[in-house]
């Protein structure tokens, strides 16, 4: 009876897919899907069907400063869950097909979108082939300026702001050693975005990433060859591509120091019709005084002036912190949700270290860690939106993540600096609306959580973000999100939760609305 029901559920999610989306992007997910099928007889796996129903009252369907119009909405979302590993092969999936109603206008407001989150990896030859895929669709915000959805996964507000996205990925790549002389590695990877707002946000990137990394005589010199090839098609618009050749030297003070020297050559046409070469140059350090805190920073000159990266990660037994800021050109067409996954991954982090996943096999920890973690409390106003020319994208994230007997914190604060590099400049402003050739996003959220029972909770979130543009109409975009909930587990396999929120936007953008959720989920 489960078999067929996987079954049932598996063909009309992908009958559901199929209408929606692409061949070519169908393409990468047949290879990613074909991870679970081929090593499926081997190792460990756990796939579970799971159901949820929710049920939502608002009273700005439309988030709407005029016309405002209360609405019942129903979500039926039957979902799949995988988990596993084989003697080759990794894979972790979840999706989702949220099929929502409204009592407002039904025929033309009711809708389907998708979730999914999916990464496999395949080793085709032993310690030396291997192959990558991944997938994702969610919901994302299509001006910086208009309202922001509350979850990547699912928006039940009839909001033209968001869009669904889809971005798939294959990239087989081979690695091994010359001896003593090297190791090397040669990547290719095929990436493919799709958005429903149009085909001027979609995108196809090809990458090919090779490296050679060696040591000399001495014992602490090293040294390294870089070799990076990215090309952008988007549409009739003109290709982008971005070549880059790096060298480096690095030296290992101590076991837990190590600088390095970055010299190079750069060849593109991101600022320009025809393609610019010039010189790049830099430095890097990598500091670990423990096993538990690493920090790495490197800065690049490049076309555009200094590429930075920077990267901090400190965790105790119940707390995991996070520092990043980068400044980095992209062809990108998604500049999406920026802070969720820094989150969601010191939750993970504290979790894998939790004795209810400790104690289990190596194979089944990371399933329990990514389980614990997505139950945690983690919402907040997504940042980021949908570009449509070669930009600057400057970020900068602070969180952390506080795991206490019966509380449990999250915390995060971003700033996402989206900037034009493109050759047509002011004729073609980034993103949707009127000309912006710089966007400025602040976002915060801090989330808090109770544990009333062993099977009951109680929490509460507030997030904050702005917008603030730059170009012939400066825009400018506040809005302000909180919300409590309360969580219960009605059996082994079925939990329910109601939630109360409250949105209010001003600036550019103004409406508020309240809305009561209720939802039960089972998993089979």
């Amino acid at each position: 009876m489960v078999t067929a029901m996987v079954t049932a559920m598996v063909t009309a999610m992908a009958s559901n897919i199929v209408s929606q989306f692409g061949g070519q992007r169908l393409v990468h997910l047949g290879l990613l899907l074909g991870f679970v099928t081929f090593p499926a007889f081997a190792g460990n796996w756990t796939i579970t069907p799971t159901l949820a129903v929710t049920e939502t009252a608002t009273n700005n369907l439309n988030l709407s400063s005029t016309n405002t119009q209360s609405s019942l909405s129903t979500n039926i979302a039957p979902g799949i869950s995988i988990y596993g590993s084989g003697d080759r092969a990794k894979l972790r999936l979840n999706y989702s097909m949220n099929n929502i109603f409204y009592t407002a206008d039904p025929s033309q407001n009711n809708q389907t979108q998708n979730s999914l989150n999916a990464f496999g990896t395949l080793e085709a030859v032993e310690n030396w082939l291997f192959i990558d895929a991944s997938g994702y669709i969610s919901q994302q915000s299509i001006s910086a300026f208009g309202a922001a959805p509350i979850s990547s996964d699912v928006n039940t507000n009839v909001n033209s702001n968001i869009t669904e996205t889809s971005t798939y990925q294959v990239s087989p790549y081979i690695r091994g050693s010359f001896g003593s002389f090297a190791d090397y590695q040669l990547r290719y990877s095929l990436s493919d975005t799709g958005s429903q707002a149009g085909s001027a946000y979609g995108s196809t990137t090809k990458t090919w990433l090779g490296s050679l990394e060696g040591k000399t005589r001495l014992v602490n010199l090293g040294w390294s060859v870089y070799l990076n090839a990215v090309s952008t098609d988007q549409g009739n618009l003109r290709s982008k591509e971005d070549n880059q050749l790096r060298l480096a030297l690095s030296y290992q003070i101590d076991p837990q120091f190590q600088v390095s020297l970055i010299g190079g050559r750069e060849e593109q046409n991101y600022d320009s019709f025809n393609k610019q070469s010039n010189n790049t140059r830099g430095y890097g350090f990598a500091w670990s005084p423990t096993e538990r805190t690493k920090m790495e920073f490197r800065r690049v000159n490049r076309f555009f002036g200094p590429s930075n990266t920077f990267n901090f990660t400190h965790r105790t037994a119940r707390t995991a912190w996070t520092m990043s800021a980068s400044k980095e050109a992209t062809s990108q067409q998604s500049q999406g949700n920026v802070g969720f996954g820094a989150i969601n991954g010191l939750l993970v982090t504290i979790y894998l270290a939790d004795p209810r996943c400790s104690s289990l096999p190596t194979d089944q920890r990371e399933a329990c860690a990514n389980t614990l973690a997505s139950n945690s409390p983690s919402a907040q106003l997504q940042g980021g939106f949908q570009t449509n020319q070669a930009v600057v994208q400057q970020l900068r994230l602070i969180a952390f993540s506080l795991l206490g007997v019966r509380n449990t914190v999250t915390f995060s604060a971003t700033q996402n600096n989206t900037q034009n590099v493109s050759a047509l400049n002011q004729l073609a402003p980034i993103g949707s609306g009127p000309s912006q050739n710089n966007v400025d996003q602040l976002g915060a959220s801090v989330n808090w959580s109770h544990q009333l029972t062993p099977l009951s909770s109680l929490g509460a979130t507030f997030a904050s973000s702005k917008s603030k543009g730059t170009g012939l109409n400066n825009l400018e975009t506040t809005q302000q999100y909180m919300s409590v909930n309360f969580a219960t587990q009605l059996g082994p396999k079925t939990n329910a939760g109601i939630n109360a929120r409250r949105v209010e936007s001003d600036g550019t953008t103004s409406y508020s609305e309240t809305a009561l959720t209720a939802t039960v989920s089972h998993r089979f």
